[in-house]
């Protein structure tokens, strides 16, 4: 089984739901403006975009709408975004000079008109039948090799975005500990914790080596010699958070793998093989930044919690007797909690960092899933060759390997295009936000009298708020529309809206970055429970389906007891608007 595909599509899924909670974050998480109607802006960019891409309405009695203007999805996904944006700002006009909980139930009532009048007027939407034939953008191109015009264009452009983003994320995880590659170590001996500096001088190099000697181009401008290099790099790192030498890092590397791709006949092997291994490099280097002062017996700890939530499940997966593997995996699984519960009220350690255990926890759980359990069924049967296939295969997560030749498919395509929708939004977004403009959006949130004692009308900022936080929903119906390919009224339920603010908590309200956590950790949650779901009778499936909700409401109160501010919390802004 080649788990990379099943995580690519979910990692394609959360990105338009990241952008449905990242508008929701601009909303409240930056203003304090409650929008229980958030998903009416979600329906309007999912329609707006299906009716800009659709061809004429051909009078076929299956599907009728309006009007179809067969335009390119650019122009649809931007009239999305200007549609549910204005509408945004129009709805929440005559209730923001009243107070908020005025707009959230105002909002929540139109949004339920919006669902309503698309189900009820057939001739606008298709009514209560489904809205077909939305087609995706280059579907006839896919899948692609290497030794096309198209593919290397696509490689270089695909490549060149996951290597730009890939450097940046280093970038900013060397940052964490307020380094470049050697500070942060005497934090971390502090914590007694022994190795770090080596750690941080590898992750250092390794950040060196990413940038393709761009960071030496970019310190070579305005002068030479290492004093103004220096100067330079540090400015890129402070100002622009390594942006410049990542985006130049990512051209080269686009171009070199699109070259060696196309004069190649493994050259795309090679280059998805390059390119996987070392977005799983920066992942290891930012969980071990984020790690801190863990030693050997943190993760040795962490470690085993993981598998014992993971063994817990073995019963399920073992046992075909409902009556038995019930009872048994209840019990292992409150054994394995009340083990946790346990060292988080008896072991210094895990008392004085809990979130960080929990987070390492579940990753180990993930790494146990994602690796060796996908290749214990060809272990066991000794095929030796099956297993590193698998392995091979889902390390080399870029690549679709289940063809003959490595190809690159549609999904991973979308994930490409949908993530760097979402990076550039969160990107921009950040800019917004640490802006004077995002500053008074925070101090309206935080008191608006005193924005108002400054001359500074909170009536505008929130109106402007509105129509951000409702175009970036927008935006995310157009993506969802682009997904899908169908859309059916029942998609935009209210509980869609509640969806969001659960990522938006889970996350971190006010951390923009935090949206794309919530949305990957919520959706993980849905599809690991949907595949547990499907070892049970189907008599009963729908029951244990349901059940998942109970379970992650009682998560969502224990999130909101312990850790209020969410699993990120809130982005500081030290130092923000001296930059």
């Amino acid at each position: 089984m080649v788990v990379a595909d099943t995580v690519v599509s979910l990692g394609v899924f959360a990105s338009f739901y990241a952008l449905l909670a990242l508008g929701m974050n601009i909303k409240y998480g930056h203003t304090g403006l409650l929008d229980f109607g958030h998903v009416g802006f979600y329906l309007i960019g999912a329609y707006t975009a299906a009716l800009f891409v659709l061809p004429p309405e051909s009078g076929s009695p299956g599907t009728v709408y309006v009007v179809g203007l067969n335009l390119p999805w650019v122009v649809a996904a931007a009239a999305a975004m200007l549609v549910a944006g204005v509408v945004g700002a129009l709805v929440a006009l005559p209730t923001l000079r009243l107070r908020e909980d005025y707009l959230a139930i105002t909002v929540l009532g139109v949004s339920a008109i919006f669902q309503r009048v698309v189900q009820a007027e057939s001739w606008l939407v298709n009514g209560p039948d489904a809205l077909r034939g939305i087609e995706p953008p280059l579907t006839g191109r896919f899948p692609v090799g290497g030794r096309t015009v198209f593919g290397a264009i696509a490689i270089a452009l695909i490549g060149g975005a996951i290597w730009a983003v890939a450097t940046w994320a280093l970038g900013q995880a060397l940052e964490m500990d307020g380094s470049s590659g050697t500070g942060g170590t005497d934090a971390a001996r502090a914590d007694g914790s022994g190795g770090q500096e080596s750690r941080a001088t590898l992750a250092g190099r390794l950040h060196a080596v990413a940038t393709l000697g761009t960071d030496r181009l970019l310190g070579d401008r305005g002068g030479s010699g290492r004093g103004n290099r220096a100067l330079s790099a540090a400015v890129d790192r402070g100002r622009n958070g390594y942006v410049g030498s990542s985006l130049l890092a990512g051209v080269v590397a686009g171009v070199v793998g699109a070259i060696v791709t196309f004069i190649a006949p493994v050259g795309l092997l090679a280059w998805g093989t390059v390119v996987s291994v070392f977005t799983w490099l920066v992942l290891l280097v930012g969980l071990g930044r984020y790690a801190g002062g863990f030693d050997a017996i943190d993760y040795a700890v962490t470690l085993a919690l993981g598998a014992g939530y993971m063994l817990a499940l073995a019963p399920m997966f073992f046992l075909d007797s409902l009556v038995l593997w019930v009872p048994l995996t209840l019990l292992a699984f409150g054994v394995v909690i009340g083990v946790t519960l346990f060292l988080r009220a008896n072991w210094s350690r895990f008392a004085s960092r809990p979130f960080r255990y929990g987070t390492f926890v579940g990753l180990w759980f993930g790494v146990i899933w994602y690796f060796p359990l996908q290749v214990l069924s060809s272990l066991r049967a000794g095929d030796a060759m099956a297993a590193a296939t698998t392995l091979f295969n889902n390390t080399v997560w870029v690549l679709s390997l289940s063809a003959p030749e490595p190809i690159i498919g549609y999904s991973r395509f979308q994930l490409f295009l949908f993530g760097a929708i979402v990076f550039l939004s969160v990107y921009l977004l950040g800019l917004v936000v640490d802006s004077p403009f995002g500053r008074v959006l925070r101090a309206i949130r935080n008191d608006e009298r005193v924005v108002s004692s400054l001359g500074k009308d909170p009536f505008t900022y929130k109106i402007q708020s509105m129509a951000i936080g409702s175009a970036l929903a927008g935006l995310a119906g157009a993506l969802a529309a682009l997904y899908y390919q169908t859309l059916v009224f029942t998609m935009f339920a209210p509980r869609v809206t509640f969806i969001a603010l659960l990522m938006m908590f889970l996350g971190g309200v006010g951390n923009n970055r935090a949206m794309v956590v919530g949305a990957v950790l919520y959706w993980a949650f849905e599809a690991a429970t949907t595949e547990l779901a499907g070892f049970v009778p189907p008599d009963i499936r729908e029951n244990l389906q349901a059940l998942r909700f109970v379970i992650m409401g009682v998560l969502f109160l224990v999130l909101l007891y312990y850790r209020p501010e969410g699993l990120l919390g809130e982005r500081s802004r030290t130092g923000v608007g001296s930059e």
